[in-house]
């Protein structure tokens, strides 16, 4: 649509009004940190600084996304939107009619992030570590540093000019997760140093600027997590004492951090899910197989590209499930309407029978259908179902494995419902809260908000 000279005029000053009045913010992204545990930590006197701020702020649980992993959260959170309306539904995805997959980036996110919005008001913006960004998003105003998914940290800063900045600290994207396995003590290490090297960049930057949004996200307790939650929940492993002990550093960075904000400003934290121990591994494209819906080619398949066109359906991780549909897949088998909607009912149905083998349990919480999760109106690469695990299970979509549940490699997985979310101002946060309705909360502070808000 094109506006006319004076019209655009107005806008940008009724734009530049706005931000005349906006106030700063900070947004302290933590990875995979659940909401009951930071409560225990409190209460045991581990984080002494988050506990002061709760005192007279508001700390909330709060519902991550399906599927409840890291780049699907991160980037509801900047844009404010749901997985069916922003374009990342996993940390891969299917090519629109296609079998092939593919890992996304800032370019397939399919509306602007908050970061984008708020130079458009004309505000200064940091933001440095928050998933999806890479390629880091372009900020005329700012500086943006790419995620873990960057290839390397030359390639992941915007400006080039900030580079120099990074490498004087010798900045690191993410920790090497096969440590966890060859040196655990090594991992730890790595895992403390990341955390030092995130604040330094952090404090950095903060001191060289008066920034009026900041997005900054730890990666570290996301590995410690993963590889390391055995180590949390039994108080004499090796490792339960340094578990602790990142808690207590990222608690005194928080310390830091609450000390800088000036009066007035808005101070944010969030995880986008929390963490469980894992009982099993669950390979959801051989229980396809199994129950006679899903067929390869071939007797030993190495990708989704060899799939029969016999097949009703298949998997990516974790819990998604797409119909092989006519028109849409290259060898689609299921019509449009009614077959489409019998099969989906159908998967359903039976995940929900899916057992625990050692003592009975169920497995899936619940099976939610696209337009129910995500909407009516949604993007072309939202799975047509999504199973939700409870609280233990890992999902997988592996195409050579024949075994529906295996020990698992991993020592945590995330959760749905654990997430947590602190301001420091009182409010009155509903129980269902989700983490993209945390995004106005910054966007109405920071006079930024999206029209899609």
């Amino acid at each position: 649509m094109q506006m006319n000279d004076s019209l655009i005029e107005q806008l940008a000053a009724d734009l530049k009004q706005e931000s005349l009045h906006a106030g700063r913010a900070v947004v302290l992204g933590i990875d995979g940190v659940p909401h009951s545990l930071l409560l225990k930590l409190i209460s045991s006197g581990i984080m002494p600084n988050m506990a002061r701020l709760v005192e007279a702020g508001t700390l909330g649980r709060m519902q991550s996304t399906l599927p409840s992993v890291s780049s699907v959260a991160w980037t509801s959170f900047r844009t404010g939107l749901n997985p069916g309306q922003h374009g990342i539904t996993g940390f891969i995805d299917r090519r629109p009619r296609s079998y092939k997959t593919y890992l996304p980036t800032t370019n397939n996110i399919l509306v602007p992030t908050i970061e984008e919005y708020a130079q458009n008001f004309g505000l200064k913006v940091f933001t440095m570590g928050m998933p999806v960004n890479y390629p880091p998003v372009k900020l005329k105003n700012g500086i943006s540093i790419g995620c873990f998914l960057s290839p390397s940290v030359e390639k992941g800063v915007f400006p080039p000019s900030a580079l120099a900045d990074l490498k004087e600290i010798d900045y690191q994207l993410d920790v090497n997760p096969r440590l966890a396995a060859t040196d655990p003590a090594r991992f730890i290490e790595e895992i403390f140093l990341a955390t030092e090297r995130y604040r330094a960049a952090m404090f950095k930057f903060w001191e060289r600027e008066k920034w009026d949004l900041m997005l900054v996200h730890f990666m570290s307790t996301y590995p410690l997590h993963h590889f390391m939650w055995d180590q949390y929940e039994d108080m004499t492993a090796p490792f339960h004492g340094d578990f602790l002990r990142l808690y207590a550093r990222i608690d005194e960075i928080i310390g830091e951090v609450s000390d800088r904000i000036e009066e007035g400003a808005l101070l944010m934290m969030l995880s986008d899910h929390g963490f469980c121990a894992v009982k099993w591994e669950v390979n959801l494209n051989w229980w396809l197989q199994q129950e006679g819906m899903l067929r390869f080619q071939t007797g030993s398949p190495r990708s989704l590209e060899e799939i029969d066109g016999r097949s009703l359906a298949y998997s990516l991780i974790p819990g998604r499930f797409y119909i092989n549909l006519k028109g849409r897949e290259p060898r689609g088998s299921v019509e449009p309407g009614e077959a489409y909607d019998q099969v989906r009912w159908r998967i359903a149905e039976e995940l929900l029978k899916l057992r625990n083998p050692d003592n009975g349990d169920a497995v899936i919480e619940r099976v939610e259908m696209r337009e129910t999760l995500y909407g009516e109106d949604t993007c072309g690469v939202t799975p047509d179902l999504v199973a939700m695990a409870k609280p233990g299970y890992d999902l997988k979509d592996q195409v050579a494995g024949r075994e529906l549940f295996k020990k698992p490699f991993l020592k945590g997985i995330h959760t749905y419902d654990d997430a947590f979310v602190f301001v420091n101002k009182p409010l009155a946060l509903p129980e269902d809260f989700r983490i993209y309705e945390a995004t106005r909360i910054v966007a109405e502070h920071c006079r930024c908000r999206s029209p899609l808000l």
